[in-house]
């Protein structure tokens, strides 16, 4: 999560009480938006109730998120995937795609965020290894193939994301009409996408800006190719059929969790999350990048564009 957009203040954000992706006080949150198939016999839930959580909500050390990143009041223009309570620390944790990604240390924002130095948190290295090993585990259990190891599944997605995000071109996504379906996208509520999203507002940018401007004004493309943290609530690495055939797909689940405003998004206003311009847009941009991809056979269509690359 490069330490880029998160750190924009909430500039424009009048008007967006409502939209933030975290819980209430007292909400259930225990099955989150993207629950672990093997429910409470989860080896994966319990490594992290027990393991990962005390790592990042702890206090004033160095390895706490839950200053910045509270689930019922995240600070600023962030995500707030610390849950208050262990109760309700997995399922929050877990319907946050920035925070999770594919449950790999490549895409997942709570390896990747620390490691690019984000707001001088550090894990020693016995932590590293607990939060890794609790990321290995989910693969195991949300796998349907036994084809699956914790370093196969890293580099898999590593490498399929960087061909990917190599192989992204601006006259592609503006074939497509991204910018325009996403910036124009409105709720339930009458409200546009852009009016809350347009500077990466919680982790997610959507804005009628296709490239950066001089001015610094992101867009949506320079910043989808460029930040994996904000490419991937739009597209993530499938793992299910074991690691050879791992694959870059939409990120359907994100976009139905948040769209039906399920905990711990019950504050963001519904809308047709599979029937709308901006899915339309993002389906036409996805096939022409992929027929890119598979042109390109193992190699990229040109540099890795994501900075640092997945790794």
């Amino acid at each position: 999560m490069r330490a880029v957009l998160l750190a924009i203040a909430s500039v424009g954000l009048v008007g967006c009480i409502g939209s933030l992706d975290s819980m209430n006080d007292g909400t259930d949150v225990t099955t989150g938006t993207n629950p672990n198939p093997t429910g409470s016999a989860s080896m994966a839930r319990t490594m992290f109730e027990t393991g990962v959580y005390p790592i990042i909500k702890n206090g004033a050390a160095a390895s706490d998120c839950s200053e910045c990143h509270d689930a019922t009041h995240p600070s600023g223009n962030t995500v707030g995937f610390v849950a208050g309570t262990v109760a309700d620390a997995y399922a929050t944790i877990t319907s946050f795609q920035q925070v999770v990604g594919n449950f790999t240390p490549a895409e997942a924002g709570i390896v990747t965020q620390v490691n690019a130095g984000h707001n001088a948190r550090v894990y020693t290295a016995d932590q590293m290894t607990t939060i890794t090993n609790w990321l290995a585990q989910e693969v195991t259990e949300r796998s349907a193939s036994g084809t699956t190891t914790s370093t196969g599944s890293e580099s898999a997605t590593a490498r399929v994301l960087n061909q990917f995000s190599s192989c992204m071109t601006i006259d592609d996504f503006n074939a497509a009409n991204m910018a325009t379906a996403w910036g124009q996208m409105t709720a339930q509520n009458n409200q546009k996408c852009e009016a809350c999203h347009a500077t990466g507002y919680n982790g997610f940018i959507a804005t009628e800006i296709a490239e950066t401007t001089t001015s610094g004004t992101p867009g949506l493309f320079t910043t989808m190719s460029t930040n994996e943290t904000y490419l991937t609530p739009y597209f993530t690495v499938d793992l299910s059929g074991g690691d050879s055939a791992a694959k870059v797909i939409i990120n359907t689940v994100a976009f139905m969790g948040v769209s039906q405003a399920q905990p711990p998004h019950v504050e963001h206003p519904q809308f047709n999350a599979m029937d709308n311009d901006g899915m339309t847009a993002l389906t036409t941009f996805y096939n022409s990048v992929m027929t890119k991809v598979t042109a390109a056979g193992t190699g990229n269509c040109g540099p890795v564009t994501l900075s640092p690359p997945a790794s």
